[in-house]
């Protein structure tokens, strides 16, 4: 292959995200297969303008992220696919609140879409979109992927066949109070959509997980069918042969493994190329205590990653190019509608054609192997336990609840009455709160006991792990509170989590409105002393002034009147806080909520929202 062609100009997922300096966010719903908990917090820390260049935020940021955030954004994934950080911050239990599970049964199909569906806001009112669909999970992998970024446009536009499906079907899944899927539906398929420059968007294909699709087979006069996906079977494969005599060059990309498995019928393509496979989270990560990060965890200079992990399908018949990228690997499951994909139908010019080129340039040429790969033990063990973990996924029919400070699991399920364990006998099933030990699960016990946890780490999460002897595979899974956890626990946990000098940094960046950003990053809570500091010269500057309430009154007061609701609902459990760690810390508090008291008195019923 030539190098030197043009590549796909890069985007990164949070950017496309981030709404613009005067724009807020409305509403998200995204769909993922599989998330992590720091790529969730990083996709709020982008929703809500607070994330830096390298998808960080502090913890201050982080909190104000949540508020601004709460009852307008769902993350859709698989159940049974939400990985475990290796170091879990406590403030990440209130990520809960975001997250929907969807139960298919993952041994006859997934949910496996990847997109995003953004409104946003402007000052003056005008309300915009934004229409991502790929092939990237919300994990911190990071691999060769690809997608699309739609933008409504008043002019240049046209409204874009399938979208409402999209829509409607995101919506269904997410259930946000307010948000109506036929409503949603019927908004989006009036929006008028700009795609990139050579690009015409002829259909987004969305299939809802019921086999009810025919999957693409190049119409007769293809010249050239290029497809790429890190997984394929044979069966479509074979069905991207055009019917006719005139020859057609094909082309395949994919990993070694899955040309391994695959064997002797590759021979078939005029060119078989192979890239690394993807990056995949940690199956079974070490326990938060015994994990250490090195230098390289912290390194911001992130490699673009090698594995592949992006899904295309590319056919040209003499000028015209036609592209679907999206969701779908080159599988019968993917494309026949068994699992819930989208992708989206493309008309290209010859320009961005040659992104594929780049792409394929950079993979190696390989000859199809003699004969079939025959898996391993370890493979089969792998396989075992990963049948484990999608059939406990598929089982689960558990609620939790706190019985004075102890979480109890209830699993009541007239199908699987004894508990969600795997059909072996011989894999053991764990469970445990999201900061807590794992605890045995013994079938035919329908309930478990997961230890003392305190409110402000109080969280749907659940950890949950498959074993056989020293082989593991660990995940997260939402256990639905009952009564839910609400805002209380935010509250609880944001307060525990900033400390005294956290809060006030978080009101003072508030009030000052500038942009600024605190210190810290959320995520690591090795770096962050959450006490009280005492009567300190650092403590005294996050004082925020008079001059600073003022300012921020004058400049927006809808703005002001929400400052001072993040006020009233938590200065005083941060004042109970350092009373209990810190009284000059307690003392200097106090006098900042005398003057927050004497400052509403003075702006009178301006502050409370009712005008004279």
């Amino acid at each position: 292959m030539s190098g030197g062609v043009e590549s796909w100009p890069a985007l990164s997922f949070l950017e496309g995200l981030r709404p613009g300096p005067d724009e807020c966010v409305e509403l998200a719903l995204l769909a993922s297969y599989s998330a992590d908990l720091g790529t969730i917090g990083a996709t709020l820390l982008a929703l809500a303008g607070k994330d830096s260049d390298a998808g960080c935020g502090s913890p201050s940021e982080f909190a104000d992220a949540v508020e601004r955030l709460r009852g307008k954004v769902r993350i859709i994934i698989q159940r049974g696919r939400l990985a475990k950080m290796r170091r879990t911050p406590r403030i990440a239990a209130v990520l809960d609140q975001f997250v929907r599970e969807v139960d298919f049964d993952e041994a006859t199909h997934s949910w496996h879409p990847k997109a995003a569906l953004v409104r946003t806001r402007c000052k003056e009112g005008d309300i915009g979109w934004r229409l991502w669909i790929g092939s990237r999970n919300l994990t911190e992998c990071v691999n060769r992927d690809i997608g699309i970024l739609l933008t409504s446009a008043a002019k240049g536009g046209t409204p874009i066949s399938g979208a409402d499906d999209l829509a409607r079907a995101l919506a269904d899944r997410a259930a946000l109070k307010g948000v109506r899927s036929a409503s949603l539906a019927t908004t989006i398929a009036k929006v008028a959509w700009r795609p990139p420059a050579g690009i015409r968007v002829e259909r987004i294909h969305w299939s809802t997980g019921n086999g009810d699709q025919t999957a693409p087979i190049p119409p007769p006069g293809t010249d050239e069918v290029v497809i790429v996906s890190p997984f394929v079977d044979k069966t479509f494969l074979a069905r991207q042969t055009p019917k006719g005599g005139k020859p057609v060059r094909r082309v395949l990309l994919t990993t070694m493994r899955e040309i391994e498995r695959i064997g002797p019928s590759l021979a078939s393509f005029d060119d078989l190329l192979a890239l690394d496979a993807p990056d995949y989270p940690v199956g079974d990560p070490e326990p938060d205590s015994v994990s250490s990060g090195s230098a390289a965890d912290d390194d911001e200079e992130e490699q673009i990653g090698r594995g592949l992990h992006a899904k295309l399908l590319f056919t040209r018949a003499g000028r015209k190019r036609t592209l679907w990228l999206g969701s779908a690997n080159a599988t019968m499951r993917a494309w026949t509608g068994r699992n819930a994909e989208v992708t989206a139908e493309l008309l290209i010019t010859e320009v961005v054609a040659k992104g594929l080129k780049a792409l394929l340039g950079s993979a190696r040429l390989v000859q199809a192997p003699d004969t079939e790969y025959v898996p391993d033990a370890a493979t089969l063990e792998e396989e075992a336990l990963e049948r484990a973990r999608a059939q406990v996924a598929a089982r689960w029919a558990a609620t939790l609840s706190i019985d004075g400070d102890e979480a109890c699991l209830a699993h009541r399920s007239d199908l699987y009455p004894g508990g969600p364990h795997p059909d072996e006998p011989d894999i053991v099933l764990e469970a445990g709160a999201l900061h807590g030990e794992l605890i045995i699960w013994p079938a035919r016990q329908d309930e478990l006991r997961l230890g003392t946890v305190v409110p402000a780490e109080r969280s749907e999460f659940v950890r949950l792990r498959v074993s056989r002897g020293d082989k593991g595979l660990s995940w997260l899974q939402r256990a639905p509170a009952e009564p839910p956890f609400g805002e209380d626990r935010d509250r609880a946990a944001f307060v525990r989590f900033l400390g005294a000098r956290g809060f006030l940094l978080w009101l003072a960046g508030l009030l000052a409105d500038d942009g600024r950003l605190s210190e810290g990053d959320w995520t690591d809570e090795r770096r962050q002393d959450r006490k009280g500091l005492g009567a300190t010269p650092a403590l005294d500057l996050s004082l925020p002034t008079l001059e600073e309430m003022l300012a921020a009154w004058a400049r927006d007061r809808d703005k002001f009147r929400e400052i001072d609701r993040r006020v009233s609902d938590y200065l005083p459990a941060v004042l109970e806080l350092a009373a209990d760690e810190d009284p000059q810390t307690a003392a200097m508090l106090r006098r900042f909520d005398d003057l927050w008291i004497k400052l509403r008195m003075g702006l009178g019923a301006d502050v409370r929202g009712k005008h004279p």
